[in-house]
């Protein structure tokens, strides 16, 4: 009689679950593993919402382990204590957070592998947080990054060993985010915190412009964020009162992208955008600022537009160009369906991702 394949308990932790890119994929990736894994859920404060819900209605468990402290050593050895009773065999990490905790909970006299992450390309300005980074990332036994800039950044700011980095992009939903040909509704959009990282307002400054050419134009911005009462300030002030919609958060992402005629990523650092990925595979023409992963998501000319960083004049220059070209416009969205078709679905994260805990896990025997 053969003998049943071993499952393997992977323990995922994170430093919350509301909306946000990591957190979409975390959600994407314990929902869709093969059998021979059962994911846990870490979750490193109260936020458990909205991915918690989904989790748990699969029958995934969910742990909540708030902080009583900015960094809170407690916490870590309760993430321990729970790692040891659930039994799990492998701790993956996301985010930096997510990591350093990991880290902090996988370390003798409990050894377990450790999968950590690298998924923004922003150097951490506090010297301890970053020290605690670099230990986590150095020592895990892999390092997911979400592109290949990533993982030179992580190379050269944490000192991360090539040999254990390893880069799995991230993932879309094709059969939520279903492709429609691109239509002009006169409305341009983008989606993402309200922070200083999206650089929102570089957006308006750009909405400005395109307005002044386009009186139909209407702008949305869909994100909650520390910077909403300034942005709202910003768009009054260049006369956008009525053109500008701060729309908070949205659950139903994949309707607010269909309804666009373009999207605009205007961030000063990135890792890999979900949101870029989501509207590429919807089939809204995209234009990006050039950081991070982003130039290894967006061919500038075959599948959207790329632009430096605070270039409002070329955003608004590109965005016009889109306009008056609907053909352009249609050519770029066909061909970056097709692109996020072979390169970016979710069934390549969970296979790539599957990958790296396999060849963890070989090692770890």
């Amino acid at each position: 009689m053969s003998k049943a394949p071993r499952r393997w308990t992977v323990g995922l932790v994170i430093g919350q679950l509301d909306y946000g890119g990591a957190e979409t994929q975390l959600a994407d990736l314990a929902l869709h593993l093969p059998q021979q894994y059962q994911p846990i859920v870490y979750c490193l404060s109260h936020r458990t919402e909205p991915h918690g819900a989904r989790l748990r209605a699969a029958g995934i468990p969910v742990r909540a382990l708030p902080a009583k402290a900015h960094f809170d050593f407690e916490r870590v050895h309760r993430l321990r204590r729970a790692l040891r009773l659930d039994r799990v065999d492998l701790v993956h990490g996301f985010l930096y957070i997510g990591s350093a905790y990991a880290y902090l909970a996988t370390r003798p006299p409990q050894r377990l592998p450790l999968v950590a992450s690298a998924r923004n390309c922003k150097r951490e300005p506090n010297w301890l947080r970053r020290w605690l980074i670099a230990r986590a990332l150095r020592n895990a036994e892999a390092v997911i990054c979400n592109s290949e800039e990533m993982k030179r950044f992580a190379e050269r700011v944490y000192r991360v060993r090539p040999e254990s980095a390893a880069v799995v992009y991230n993932g879309v939903d094709l059969e939520r985010f279903q492709f429609r040909p691109p239509v002009r509704t006169g409305r341009i959009g983008t989606v993402g915190r309200l922070t200083p990282q999206k650089d929102l307002g570089t957006f308006l400054e750009a909405a400005a412009r395109v307005a002044r050419r386009r009186p139909e134009v209407r702008f949305e911005i869909a994100g909650a964020g520390s910077e909403r009462a300034r942005l709202e300030s910003q768009a009054r002030a260049l006369g956008l009162s009525e053109r500008v919609r701060f729309l908070g958060t949205t659950d139903r992402i994949e309707r607010f992208l269909e309804g666009l005629e373009q999207f605009w990523l205007t961030s000063a650092w990135e890792g890999t955008p979900n949101v870029l990925l989501e509207a590429m595979a919807v089939g809204v023409p995209v234009i990006a600022t050039a950081v991070g992963g982003v130039p290894e998501v967006v061919d500038s000319g075959r599948t959207g537009v790329l632009v430096d960083p605070g270039d409002c004049e070329r955003i608004a220059r590109a965005s016009i160009d889109l306009w008056k070209q609907p053909g352009e416009a249609e050519r770029f969205a066909r061909a970056a369906r097709a692109e996020v078709e072979q390169r970016f679905s979710r069934e390549v994260m969970v296979r790539e991702t599957c990958r790296v805990y396999e060849e963890t896990l070989r090692a770890a025997a």
